[in-house]
């Protein structure tokens, strides 16, 4: 069985580490976006010594009023070109409970990568009775292949009724490989659902069929409590040049849904983009919306959040550049404003020791959420002077 590690994550005015404790810097920075300043505070949710953090949008970020819960993977830190992480992945949980000042870091048992076999596809078990998707404590935590520390081509899930205290699973995507549109597809989803009643609940995935690099997202959904699950349209279409992967849904009504997903082209001289697609039909048909970035270099998914003032607004990371931007949409996704810089500090160790050549900008795969003070809270992975390696960061801002 993995260990479990528990970080309390107090903020002080510095940083440094005693008897394996973490005890995390809080600093502002002023960043510029088209018409004024904008003070963003930052802060840590998860960071432990010779330890790799990574990637909060593969693994989800659950919200129960201004108690956040964020997932991301933990592995040994090695410095090597490409990810800095080595040996066994953990998939990990941090908790605010106070808007995203401070966290504590932990490990629920039975959660996804516990020595389980069922996890790894052998006879993963039937939901028997139904959930209740509206019920005060539930998380839902898609899981299925082909990324960080999860390795199961016919996917499932586990949930929460505690608010990740504890987690029940693995189950089955009960069901769905029986519609033809879904026969045959390896499926590759991050946890991206929307509820919309006790027994139904909407979820976004991607699939492929013999080309991991040209995967598509479907969108299935549940009825009956997470018992069965059936096929309801493919979002993006087939493509021989692109692959749409590691999406995000915003619901803005009954039935206009706007999804963002990350693109990568198969060629690499074409820039790969953050996209998105409408539906105005209750996710019956699809449309696409609009083009929220290009990116330079190896790209990053996106996090999309409707705000209480009804704007959009996404966040992702530029490897390019090695920032945390956003932009907002008025206009519900149609078109999006100039760039906000959230975050512009990254430093890390070199790719090689012994090479001077620039840094490895292995940040991003942010997660958002809005405090009920209206506030933007941020969390993505990512590195500085003082904290080199890997971790957990949020930032906060009103929008």
């Amino acid at each position: 069985m993995k260990s479990v590690r528990t970080r309390q994550l107090t903020t002080m005015n510095s940083f440094f580490w005693s008897t394996g404790f973490a005890v995390i810097l809080t600093f502002h920075s002023l960043v510029a976006c088209a018409e004024e300043s904008v003070a963003i505070e930052h802060k840590i949710a998860a960071i432990e010594e010779d330890r790799f953090h990574g990637w909060p949008a593969n693994n989800g970020v659950w919200q129960w009023g201004d108690e956040f819960l964020v997932g991301f993977t933990q592995g040994d830190f090695e410095l090597k070109s490409g990810h800095n992480i080595a040996g066994r992945q953990d998939s990990l949980l941090a908790r605010s409970q106070d808007g995203g000042m401070t966290w504590q870091m932990f490990d629920p048992p039975g959660f996804l990568d516990d020595e389980n076999p069922q996890y790894l596809g052998e006879g993963k078990a039937k939901l028997t009775q139904p959930l209740d998707f509206r019920h005060s404590g539930f998380a839902l935590r898609i899981f299925a292949d082909g990324y960080h520390g999860n390795h199961d081509p016919e996917g499932g899930f586990f949930y929460s009724n505690n608010r990740g205290a504890n987690w029940n699973g693995p189950y089955a995507l009960t069901g769905l490989k029986d519609h033809p549109e879904m026969k045959d597809k390896l499926l590759s989803p991050r946890t991206d659902y929307l509820v919309q009643s006790p027994g139904h609940c909407i979820v976004f995935i991607s699939t492929h069929v013999d080309d991991p690099k040209l995967k598509r997202i479907a969108c299935i959904q549940t009825t009956d409590g997470g018992q069965t699950f059936e096929f309801v349209s493919w979002v993006t279409p087939e493509s021989e040049e692109a692959s749409a992967i590691m999406s995000q849904t915003v619901q803005l009504s009954d039935q206009d849904f706007v999804l963002a997903y990350r693109k990568i082209y198969r060629n690499p001289g074409k820039q790969d983009e953050i996209e998105t697609y409408h539906s105005a039909d209750g996710c019956k048909t699809w449309q696409r919306l609009s083009t929220i970035k290009e990116m330079q270099t190896h790209s990053n998914p996106p996090a999309l959040l409707k705000l209480t003032d009804g704007r959009l607004c996404c966040v992702y990371g530029d490897r390019h550049v090695g920032e945390i931007r956003g932009r907002y949409s008025s206009d519900r996704g149609k078109t999006w404003g100039p760039e906000l810089v959230i975050r512009d500090d990254f430093q890390a160790l070199p790719d090689d020791p012994d090479s001077s050549t620039g840094l490895n900008t292995d940040i991003g795969y942010p997660r958002l959420v809005q405090r009920s003070d209206g506030k933007l809270v941020a969390i993505y992975y990512w590195a500085t002077a003082e904290n080199p390696q890997q971790h957990i960061a949020v930032s906060i801002w009103s929008p």
